[in-house]
């Protein structure tokens, strides 16, 4: 889009206000508002300075002291959002604003090797050095709530109102009580490009999962991005609070990220390059292949969180294992394959909580570790994923911590700056939850030791 096109998408819309922003290493879309006319003639030509702190602090602004690119030794000097018009758009839950998401650039204009969104887009043109194009379509889960902020954070986060009562997964008279809300998240992403497929209750008590449309995977990684802001804006409109957490509750259901993924050839244009004459091709062998071997190393960057680890248990609906099978959801990669159109593979392992330019970095870095080096699958799994042995996933961040340093693919892939500083903040993110005392040890251990 053009600045001229840009204009006339603010006239036409009425655009008073503009946000501009950038994903943080936790997917968190930090940033600015300003007025329209100064994102046109200031922030268009010569972006805007925001400082290196920006990559420097924990999800809760806890200034992380482990960093080589973010510290005190750095005088947090300042980096620069430069918008990527392709993004910009009317947001209809907030009329007369627009969002535009940037990518971030050193003030000599060098990359910032740590951005995620950075990192995403040279997976996409390591793929496209090869001949190959990623798309992918995105399932999230997440939990709506009749709280607020406010009443949430006074309970200490328990005991919350669910938005329905009971589960109710796939009830159409549960979800019909809810389609004041959904039906708002619904329509609003649709007139603000973010196309929706399908929405459903899940397997908690408010739980909800809507489906958006698959597309190029730097498209799909804005679009999430996005989208959860706005999912929890229109929430907070409808009375109500919304919550990605991989696991809200220790009895209620997990909330994942379910990745649908394909991928087409130069060479053929248009064609499903993991469908071959009448089945899966080559191609889509060794990308499964590749995300199976890498998949314990890349565990850290599809289950980001100390509480990721709490959604993936045994049937639970969530891997934990690195198998794959044929339209087998106990599988942490299930290959959906009828017929060309709608041949993909689905990863499973990712949470709600994932960032998604690096869960989607991870599974393009994967698919190409497994195109370059002609892996081929093991045999799928047929039955219960649980009940079988094999490569076993992670079950704690410190144990994916150790898969991530000890392995041999994120480094060729990410970079040793990438990979350097997103280990520090996963560390620092493990020796915070070390420290803390919880609400299980004071019950179980108060009065008893």
């Amino acid at each position: 889009m053009s600045i001229d096109d840009v204009r006339d998408m603010f006239e036409r819309h009425q655009i008073r206000t503009v946000q501009f922003g950038l994903p943080d290493i936790d997917g968190v879309v930090r940033g600015k508002f300003v007025p329209a006319d100064f994102f046109l003639n200031s922030i268009v030509p010569r972006g805007s300075s925001i400082p290196n702190i920006i990559f420097g602090w924990d999800i809760e602004d806890t200034l992380m002291q482990c960093l080589d690119f973010s510290g005190w030794q750095t005088g947090y000097s300042d980096v620069i959002l430069t918008p990527d018009l392709s993004t910009i758009r009317p947001i209809p839950w907030e009329p007369g604003q627009a969002v535009v998401l940037c990518d971030v650039v050193n003030t000599d204009g060098s990359s910032v090797d740590v951005a995620p969104r950075t990192v995403l887009k040279r997976q996409i043109e390591r793929a496209a050095a090869l001949g190959y194009s990623f798309t992918a379509g995105y399932e999230l889960e997440f939990y709506l709530y009749r709280e607020t902020s406010e009443s949430a954070a006074a309970k200490g986060y328990r005991n919350l109102r669910p938005a329905t009562p009971g589960v109710a997964t796939f009830n159409l008279h549960r979800a019909a009580g809810l389609e004041d809300v959904i039906g708002a998240i619904r329509e609003g992403m649709r007139a603000c490009d973010i196309p929706v497929l399908a929405s459903n209750t899940e397997y908690g008590a408010g739980q909800v999962e809507i489906n958006i449309e698959h597309g190029d995977v730097l498209t799909t990684a804005d679009r999430v991005a996005i989208y959860k802001n706005g999912v929890r804006r229109i929430a907070e409109q409808h009375g109500l609070l919304a919550s990605f957490m991989a696991k809200v509750d220790t009895d209620s259901a997990g909330s994942s990220a379910h990745i649908h993924q394909s991928l087409s050839s130069t060479a053929e244009p248009g064609r499903n390059a993991m469908w071959d004459d009448d089945g899966p091709s080559a191609i889509m062998r060794h990308v499964l292949a590749g995300q199976l071997a890498t998949m314990r190393e890349f565990t850290a960057l599809y289950c980001p969180t100390i509480n990721s680890y709490k959604r993936r248990v045994p049937g639970s609906w969530s891997p934990v294992s690195a198998a794959w099978g044929t339209d087998n959801r106990t599988a942490a990669l299930r290959v959906i394959a009828h017929d060309e159109s709608s041949c993909r593979m689905e990863n499973r392992l990712p949470g709600a909580d994932a960032n998604p330019y690096l869960a989607l970095a991870a599974c393009v870095a994967s698919s190409l570790y497994g195109i370059e080096n002609e892996l081929e699958p093991p045999e799928a799994v047929v039955g219960n994923a649980y009940d079988q042995t094999g490569s076993q996933l992670p079950t704690s961040l410190a144990e994916a911590l150790a898969a991530l340093s000890e392995g041999t693919a994120a480094r060729p892939a990410f970079g040793d700056a990438f990979v350097d500083h997103y280990a520090s903040t996963r560390q620092w993110e493990r020796d915070r939850h070390r420290e803390a005392v919880g609400d299980w040890e004071l019950k179980r251990y108060f009065e008893r030791v």
